[in-house]
Protein backbone atom coordinates (compact mmCIF):
# COMPACT_ATOMS: atom_id res chain seq x y z
CA UNK A 1 0.00 0.00 0.00
CA UNK A 2 1.39 3.55 -1.15
CA UNK A 3 2.46 5.91 2.04
CA UNK A 4 0.06 8.94 2.34
CA UNK A 5 1.98 11.93 1.82
CA UNK A 6 1.80 12.41 5.61
CA UNK A 7 3.27 9.21 6.01
CA UNK A 8 6.12 10.17 3.83
CA UNK A 9 7.66 13.26 5.15
CA UNK A 10 7.48 11.42 8.90
CA UNK A 11 10.03 8.79 7.30
CA UNK A 12 11.85 11.96 6.35
CA UNK A 13 12.10 13.66 9.70
CA UNK A 14 12.65 10.44 11.31
CA UNK A 15 15.40 9.66 8.84
CA UNK A 16 16.79 13.42 8.14
CA UNK A 17 16.38 14.84 11.38
CA UNK A 18 17.11 12.37 13.97
CA UNK A 19 19.45 9.64 11.56
CA UNK A 20 21.47 12.41 9.41
CA UNK A 21 20.88 15.05 11.93
CA UNK A 22 20.12 17.71 9.14
CA UNK A 23 18.52 20.70 11.62
CA UNK A 24 17.36 22.36 7.72
CA UNK A 25 14.97 19.29 7.92
CA UNK A 26 13.27 20.51 11.27
CA UNK A 27 11.56 23.62 9.56
CA UNK A 28 10.37 21.88 6.24
CA UNK A 29 8.49 19.20 9.18
CA UNK A 30 7.09 21.52 11.53
CA UNK A 31 4.99 24.73 11.34
CA UNK A 32 6.99 27.95 12.71
CA UNK A 33 5.59 27.37 15.81
CA UNK A 34 3.56 24.10 17.13
CA UNK A 35 3.13 22.08 20.31
CA UNK A 36 5.30 19.64 21.59
CA UNK A 37 3.61 17.45 24.64
CA UNK A 38 1.33 20.03 25.20
CA UNK A 39 3.81 23.16 25.42
CA UNK A 40 4.42 25.86 22.39
CA UNK A 41 7.71 25.41 20.69
CA UNK A 42 9.34 27.17 17.24
CA UNK A 43 11.26 25.35 14.66
CA UNK A 44 14.51 27.17 16.13
CA UNK A 45 14.14 25.66 19.88
CA UNK A 46 13.58 22.75 18.71
CA UNK A 47 16.38 22.48 16.19
CA UNK A 48 18.71 23.16 19.25
CA UNK A 49 17.23 20.58 21.02
CA UNK A 50 18.26 17.61 18.43
CA UNK A 51 21.31 19.39 17.86
CA UNK A 52 22.00 18.97 21.77
CA UNK A 53 20.60 15.20 22.36
CA UNK A 54 22.57 14.19 19.12
CA UNK A 55 25.56 15.55 20.56
CA UNK A 56 25.26 13.09 23.93
CA UNK A 57 24.82 10.54 21.71
CA UNK A 58 27.15 9.01 18.57
CA UNK A 59 25.89 7.39 15.51
CA UNK A 60 22.06 8.45 16.55
CA UNK A 61 19.50 6.73 14.47
CA UNK A 62 15.76 6.55 14.03
CA UNK A 63 14.39 3.29 12.38
CA UNK A 64 10.69 3.27 12.24
CA UNK A 65 8.77 0.48 13.49
CA UNK A 66 5.19 0.99 12.71
CA UNK A 67 3.12 3.91 11.15
CA UNK A 68 -0.67 4.46 11.19
CA UNK A 69 -2.71 7.61 9.92
CA UNK A 70 -5.72 8.30 10.57
CA UNK A 71 -7.24 11.71 9.15
CA UNK A 72 -4.54 14.59 9.37
CA UNK A 73 -2.68 12.47 12.41
CA UNK A 74 0.03 10.09 11.92
CA UNK A 75 0.90 7.53 14.76
CA UNK A 76 4.58 6.31 14.35
CA UNK A 77 6.53 4.02 17.00
CA UNK A 78 10.69 3.96 16.26
CA UNK A 79 13.01 2.19 17.64
CA UNK A 80 16.22 4.94 18.60
CA UNK A 81 19.67 3.71 18.77
CA UNK A 82 22.98 5.58 19.69
CA UNK A 83 26.36 5.22 21.72
CA UNK A 84 26.26 7.39 24.94
CA UNK A 85 29.06 9.76 24.30
CA UNK A 86 28.08 12.95 26.41
CA UNK A 87 26.59 13.74 29.50
CA UNK A 88 22.65 13.57 29.97
CA UNK A 89 20.80 14.06 32.88
CA UNK A 90 23.95 13.84 35.40
CA UNK A 91 24.69 10.52 33.95
CA UNK A 92 28.39 10.93 32.69
CA UNK A 93 29.36 9.67 29.22
CA UNK A 94 29.77 5.77 29.41
CA UNK A 95 30.22 4.77 25.54
CA UNK A 96 27.58 2.18 25.63
CA UNK A 97 24.93 1.77 23.09
CA UNK A 98 21.42 2.53 23.91
CA UNK A 99 18.13 1.08 22.12
CA UNK A 100 14.87 2.87 23.01
CA UNK A 101 11.46 2.91 21.44
CA UNK A 102 9.32 5.50 21.21
CA UNK A 103 5.80 6.46 20.57
CA UNK A 104 4.50 10.20 18.39
CA UNK A 105 1.41 11.17 17.27
CA UNK A 106 1.83 13.92 14.65
CA UNK A 107 -1.01 16.36 13.62
CA UNK A 108 -0.79 17.96 10.32
CA UNK A 109 -2.33 20.98 9.03
CA UNK A 110 -1.19 22.13 5.63
CA UNK A 111 1.74 20.23 5.28
CA UNK A 112 3.41 21.13 8.47
CA UNK A 113 3.11 19.24 11.65
CA UNK A 114 1.32 21.66 14.61
CA UNK A 115 1.13 18.94 17.36
CA UNK A 116 3.45 16.67 18.41
CA UNK A 117 3.38 14.18 21.27
CA UNK A 118 6.32 12.13 22.18
CA UNK A 119 6.70 9.41 24.53
CA UNK A 120 10.08 7.37 24.80
CA UNK A 121 11.14 5.02 27.64
CA UNK A 122 13.59 6.77 29.32
CA UNK A 123 13.97 4.73 31.96
CA UNK A 124 15.02 1.70 29.81
CA UNK A 125 17.60 4.41 27.92
CA UNK A 126 19.32 5.05 31.46
CA UNK A 127 19.41 1.60 32.65
CA UNK A 128 21.37 0.78 29.71
CA UNK A 129 23.52 3.70 30.40
CA UNK A 130 24.08 1.99 34.05
CA UNK A 131 22.07 4.89 36.06
CA UNK A 132 21.41 3.64 39.40
CA UNK A 133 17.62 4.79 39.69
CA UNK A 134 17.12 6.97 42.89
CA UNK A 135 14.10 6.90 45.34
CA UNK A 136 11.52 10.09 44.72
Amino acid sequence: MARSTNEQSVLRYWRDVWSKGDLRAVGEFYAQTFRLNGEEETVERFAEHVEAWRAHFEDFTAEVDKLFTCGDVVVGRAIFRGRHVGDLWSVPATGKMTEVTGIDVFEFEGGHVVDHWHEADHFAMLQQMGAEPRPA
